[in-house]
This record gives structure tokens, sequence and C-alpha cells, in this order.
């Protein structure tokens, strides 16, 4: 069973990425969020790799304003935390009375930030699954606001790794993360994906992302262009071969550490056969799960693994529109003349 909407063109308007001297002028003047029709608004940011996060004003800062200015209810979904003013945020927001709920992976349940947000009272919950990952990475507000992306609420995600977090205002598009949150408490989960013209969402492992991510591969007419944590899926990276060999452009940068680790990452093979793809420039970590497609941005916490389809917990977000697009290909074309320019093998 499908969530649908009924079809309509939205023009999605994203604010600036924020990498180096751009941060301080995004967040201190954001662009106003239009309204559409069918009330879904959307907006993405990008982190900075370099500064003094102990100072802030990082892309965290726009996850803090939120949590801040909830009136009734978080839920978080988050496989790590660290970063200590969204771990006192969310304490606060508990404190004055909203009602503040965590599910995380088992293996970070003790962790010291877990801890100290349960020792406030929060509710935290786990997977209790060892042989999968609860990955999620995403935070509902008020019924009304989700955010989701790459990072985990950890320093170096807002401002040292290349990452992406995305801002969608829609009380349709919190409710189906509300539904999730609640399958992720009971430890059941049912294929239910949400798609309208301009946005799909997907959760793993009960969606089959996989076999959606293939379509649009398949449907590619110019470019696709990818950055990745992890590459290990022989299936997706054959789909990017065969729309090479078809005369689409096909780039993308993978993580340096993370190829080096995965027995079976699809660098070499995928550079064997004449795609142009590199090894990050990142001295931390290249941790983006992107796809762009044409003027399709693909975007979440899955990475291209058999894995995240199929056994962990994941959530994977499709937009479908030239100006969204335009903004992540801003951001790849950063990356990618990084990367080609270091020249790694």
């Amino acid at each position: 069973m499908r969530r649908t909407l009924s079809a309509c063109l939205v023009t999605l308007l994203l604010l600036a990425g924020c990498t180096g001297n751009e941060r301080a002028e995004v967040l201190t003047h954001p662009q106003p969020l239009p309204s559409y029709t069918d009330g879904i608004r959307i907006n993405a940011w990008f982190s900075q790799t370099s500064g003094n996060y102990h100072e802030g004003g990082g892309i965290d800062q726009l996850l803090v304003d939120d949590i801040e200015s909830a009136e009734s209810e978080i839920l978080l979904a988050i496989y790590a935390i660290t970063n200590d003013r969204l771990r006192d945020a969310l304490i606060q927001a508990h404190e004055r009375g909203v009602d503040v709920q965590i599910v995380t992976d088992d293996g970070e349940y003790e962790d010291e930030d877990m801890k100290r947000l349960r020792q406030s009272g929060i509710v935290v919950h786990h997977d209790d699954d060892r042989y999968a990952l609860m990955h999620d990475k995403f935070l509902v507000i008020d019924d009304r606001v989700v955010w989701s992306g790459s990072c985990n609420y950890t320093y170096y995600a807002f401002y040292r790794n290349n990452e992406n977090l995305v801002k969608i205002t829609s009380q349709k598009i919190a409710a189906v993360y509300k539904v999730e949150f609640e399958e992720l408490l009971q430890r059941r989960y049912i294929e239910n994906p949400f798609i309208s013209e301009t946005i799909e969402i997907y959760f793993s492992p009960e969606d089959n992302f996989k076999q959606r991510l293939l379509q649009l591969i398949a449907g590619a007419k110019e470019r696709i262009d990818f950055l990745a944590f992890a590459f290990t899926d022989e299936a997706i990276a054959k789909a990017l071969i065969a729309k090479k060999e078809a005369g689409v452009s096909v780039r993308g940068v993978i993580d340096e550490k993370q190829n080096s680790y995965q027995k079976y990452s699809e660098y070499a093979y995928l550079k064997s056969q004449g795609i142009e793809v590199y090894l990050d420039a990142n001295p931390f970590t290249l941790h983006d799960k992107v796809m762009i497609i044409d003027d399709t941005v693909v975007t979440g916490s899955y990475n291209f693994t058999q894995k995240a389809n199929d056994t962990n917990n994941e959530n994977s977000i499709v937009v479908h529109n030239g100006a969204f697009a335009q903004k992540y290909l801003s951001e790849f074309e950063k990356i990618f003349t990084l990367a080609r320019s270091a020249g790694k093998e």
C-alpha cells in the first residue's frame, strides 16, 4: 500500500550550501521558504569541513534552533550522538515539558551521551539487534518538521566530514516519519513508501529501496554523479556501468578510508570499467550517500550496500526538481574537483 499525493508541480527553494565562509551568511540571513499547495517545503545544507567546532555556528545550530522551538513532541531516530549542544538542547526540551523520545542502535545505547540523555529522564530505546544497525538519522518535531540526511549527531558530522542535512516542513511528511518511528519501537516493519510527484520517502529494510534506485539509474538520460561513504553493492555498480556504456556521463567520489576497509568495495571495479571515480580528498570522512540523476536527488542514510537495503534500518529521500539538484551538483563539483586533483588511487 502506498501513500500518494495529488499530482502537482512544485518549485523547490534550497538555501545555499554551508561550506567555508558561506556558512555565517547562510545561517544569519536564511531565505524565506515558499508556500506550496501540497504543504511541502524542503531545504538542504552542506557541512563545513574546517573551523573550530567548539565555537559553534555550523549547521548543527539549525537543529538546535528547531529543538529549542519544539512545543509538544520530539522523535529522534539516530545512530550516534556525541554533540553536546544537541544533547543539551534535547534535555532542555524535555525539562520544559516536551515529550522527547529517542531510538538508537543497541551498540550505541551505552555510550556516554545516551546515558546522559537517559539520566535526564528522556526515554531512549534501542533496536536490540546485534546483526543489524539502527542506522536512521531523522528527527520529527511537533508533527510538522522533519530533519534527515547523512549526519549523525556528532561534531565531526557538522564540522569535518562531507555531509548533507535536509529539512522538510510538512505535516504529511512528518506523519510518514512518525509512523516509521513507531515501527522502530515495535520492531515491526511494513512496506509503505510515500510517493508524490516531487518527493519520495523510503525506509529499509521493508521498502526495497534498491529496486527503486536501480529504476532511477536506468532512467538516467544525461548524467549520474554520486558521493558514497560505502559502496559494495555490485548490482548498483553494474547499473552505473551500463549507463556509462549507453553514453550517460557517470562520475563519483568514494570515501578513501571506507574503501580500504571494505573487502567488497566496488571502487576498483567501477574504475576498471571506465567510470570516472576518485577517492575523496577529505582528511576526515566523506559521509554523504548521494546520487544526482539528471534533475533528481537521492539522499538519506542509505549507503550503497546490500546490508543497507536488506538488514539495516535506513531512510531514503528522492527529490525530483532541477533547482534542488543544482545545489547538490554544486557541492558534488567541489568534492569531485578536490578528489581528482589529489589523484589518490
